[in-house]
This record gives structure tokens, C-alpha cells and sequence, in this order.
């Protein structure tokens, strides 16, 4: 998405197409990434790129990505094709980004992005934003000044009274004074999305209309289950030679992070990445002689290993939020809250839902079951220390066995 509007961009300042772009990833690396085509549109520009998944099995490898690409001076001067800006005032410079076709609109709570807004999230946002800010900045302002001053007016004329839907308004930041009131109008689509979409989650978790433009990173890792075993492996023999008796095993990046906050004396090479591989990263620690273990994880996944799941992947285990509503039920919970619970849209929506409720005890329940059966798996050989975090990092639980 981001290369796709880059490419519309410097297309739209500077009258011609390039074969290739460089997109900032969030660790502030570059990649390059081929632009599959590129034109003068409507008053505009339009560009896409072909997703390359790698190895990674996702239904979005190979699809086409794009981005129209509109630049006008004030959300009033052209009504009926800008919403009023919701979610920030009077930006001095600004994204307006729309879900164009193929492009998935969320519906339902318990999800990073809210309801009503295209299904793009949060870190594909801040890569959007960012790097056509740097676009902005790198151009001759003097080009860019006359590129866009003609857009603006031959836009003013093509202007469609209908309002693109959904949209939602990001900022442009660290930009020169002369771009002040400047709004890039970033409509997204997906080739065929809708019919991808139909291959994932997305109607499940009530995202409709297409896929989500997903990413934490903007590279995507390896998801075979051979190379990811064999990684987890590597992690486990470089720690064990690192002399550490006691490893993190963590689902993820973030959730990495806010266990070194809770466990800072451990040394770096005591974290591991697992992903999904709960069981057999438990069992490969064992088997490498580590004394002790840390999970770390969200709440998505703690239910699924309360459920007893070794694999926790969403293709390979269903989230089933029975477990949690059983759970208050027992704890005397009234049948509304339990039934909310058993129809949550997501894990992080049951979370909420708890929360509200101030009903702790339930969620330390399932972490009590979770950390059970890293007991069992490891035959109760091992110490298991399990810690919960909420999406927003806070520590919930941390109990050990």
C-alpha cells in the first residue's frame, strides 16, 4: 500500500512514472519495491505493486495492490468528495485515507482499529504517513508548489458529489509551512479483494468488503512450519550457549518488548520468538536443558492454550470463547455477561467485555489453565512463569507454577 502511494505521488509531482520505490520500514530500513504500473488519473495519480508473500501462506501473495492519489488544498473547497476530518482538527497538513474497492470496512469492536473505518491498521498508517511526508520534503518545492496548485484546480472540476466511504484522517507531519491545509485524498483498493477476503477471518471478525492491510513490520518473515522450527531451535542452542538457565518464550515482537521490561536482568539471547509453536518451543526448551520458562503473551492466545491447543495459528486452532464464558459462569457471573462473552468478535473484545466487568478472576482462571498445560507438556520438569499483557502493554497477570 505504501509503495503503491509513493508511486502516485512522485507520479502526480513530477509528470512520469518510476520502476521502483523505496519504502521506510518502521526500524527505518529501506526496501525496494517494484511498481507494477503507474498513470495520470482524473486530476490524479494511480499506482499499484504486485504483494510479494514469500513463503508465507497468505491468500494476498501475488494480488494487486493500489492507490489513487488526489491533492487538494481544504477539506471545504471540495464538498461532497472529502469527509470533515473526525479524528483530528484542522490538521496543518494531511491524509485522508479511503477504502476503496476491495479494501475491508470494520464493524464489529475488539479490534486495533475502530469501528466504521477502512480495515487498515495501525503501524500500515504510520508507513503511509510517513513516507509521504518524506516524499513531500524530498521533491523541489517549487515543483511540488505548481504539480499541486494544478491538480487542486483541474480536481475542483472532476469533483464527484457522492463521498468515498470508508476514511479515515491521518496527519502529515514535519512538513514545511507552504504545505499548510494540504490534504492527500488516498484511495485504497485491492484487486479482487472481497473474493480474498472470503478466504480469511475477515467475515468472522466482522471486517466486510475486502481484506485488511495488515503489518507490524512491513517485511514478512518465514511461515513454513520446518523453517520456523528450525529458527526456534537455533534461538533455544544460541541461548543455551549464552549460559542462560531461563528463557522468554514470546509470540511476538511486542510482546518480546514488554516482558524485557518485566524481566530487564535477562540477557537478549534468552528471548525467542515462537509465533504459534507453543508446545514444541516448550518441549525444545526442555529438551535443551533450560531450568525454567517465561510465556509471554496476549489474550488471544492464552485462551488458546488454556484450550490445550499445541499449535495456535488461526488456520490450525479456532478461537472458541466458550472456555472464557463457561469460566464466568462458574465464577457466578449473570447469563448476559456470559453470553457477550461467548459471542465476542474477537479475544481482545471478550478481553474488554471483562474488564468492564471488573472480572478479574476470570481471566487469571484462564491463565491458571494456560499455565496448567505448560506443565503438563513439559511433565512438570520445569518452572513455568506465565505473563499476561493487555493490548495497550499493561501487566494483568503474572503467576507461576
Amino acid at each position: 500500500m505504501t509503495a503503491a502511494a509513493v508511486a502516485a505521488l512522485r507520479h502526480l509531482l513530477n509528470a512520469g512514472s518510476c520502476p521502483t520505490v523505496a519504502v521506510r520500514l518502521p526500524d527505518d530500513s529501506f526496501i525496494p519495491v517494484a511498481v507494477h504500473r503507474s498513470a495520470l488519473i482524473n486530476a490524479g495519480a494511480e499506482a499499484s505493486v504486485i504483494k510479494d508473500g514469500g513463503d508465507d501462506p497468505d491468500v494476498t501473495h501475488k494480488a494487486e495492490i493500489g492507490v489513487k492519489l488526489w491533492a487538494v488544498r481544504s477539506y471545504s473547497g471540495l464538498p461532497g468528495l472529502l469527509p470533515q476530518p473526525q479524528s483530528m482538527e484542522s490538521p496543518a497538513a494531511a491524509i485522508c485515507v479511503f477504502g476503496g474497492e476491495g479494501v475491508g470496512r470494520v464493524t464489529k469492536p475488539g479490534l486495533p482499529v475502530v469501528v466504521g473505518e477502512p480495515a487498515i491498521n495501525p503501524v500500515p498508517r504510520q508507513m503511509l504517513s510517513r513516507n509521504l511526508a518524506e516524499e513531500l520534503r524530498r521533491g523541489d518545492p517549487c515543483k511540488v508548489s505548481r504539480s499541486l496548485a494544478t491538480r487542486v484546480r483541474e480536481l475542483a472540476k472532476n469533483t464527484r458529489q457522492e463521498a468515498m466511504q470508508p476514511s479515515v484522517v491521518l496527519p502529515l507531519a514535519g512538513l514545511a509551512e507552504k504545505f499548510s491545509g494540504l490534504v492527500l485524498a488516498v484511495e485504497v483498493w485491492v484487486k479482487d479483494g472481497e473474493k480474498l477476503a472470503a478466504r480469511t477471518l475477515n467475515p468472522r471478525l466482522g471486517i466486510v468488503g475486502g481484506i485488511s492491510i495488515l503489518g507490524t513490520t512491513g517485511l514478512v518473515k518465514p511461515f513454513s512450519h520446518q523453517a520456523y522450527e528450525e529458527t526456534i531451535h537455533s534461538a533455544l542452542s544460541v541461548a543455551a550457549s549464552n549460559n542462560c538457565r531461563q528463557v522468554v518464550l514470546s509470540t511476538g515482537g511486542k510482546s518480546e518488548r514488554l516482558a524485557m521490561r518485566v524481566c530487564p536482568d535477562l540477557p537478549a539471547e534468552a528471548f525467542v520468538q515462537i509465533a504459534d509453536f507453543y508446545a514444541f518451543s516448550l518441549m525444545e526448551a526442555q529438551k535443551a536443558g533450560f531450568l525454567s520458562v517465561v510465556h509471554s503473551v496476549f489474550f488471544g492466545k492464552l485462551i488458546k492454550m488454556a484450550q490445550g491447543h499445541d499449535y495456535t495459528h488461526a488456520h490450525k486452532s479456532s478461537l472458541d470463547l466458550d472456555l472464557v464464558s463457561k469460566l464466568a459462569r462458574d465464577g457466578g457471573h449473570n447469563d448476559a455477561l456470559c453470553r457477550q462473552l461467548a459471542e465476542a468478535n474477537t479475544a481482545r473484545h471478550a478481553l474488554e467485555l471483562l474488564r468492564a466487568e471488573e472480572a478479574s478472576e476470570v481471566i487469571d482462571a484462564v491463565a491458571a489453565l494456560a499455565l496448567k498445560n505448560s506443565v503438563r507438556l513439559t511433565a512438570n520438569q520445569m518452572a513455568i512463569r506465565l505473563l499476561l499483557f493487555d493490548y495497550d502493554g499493561a501487566l494483568l497477570v503474572d503467576i507461576s507454577s
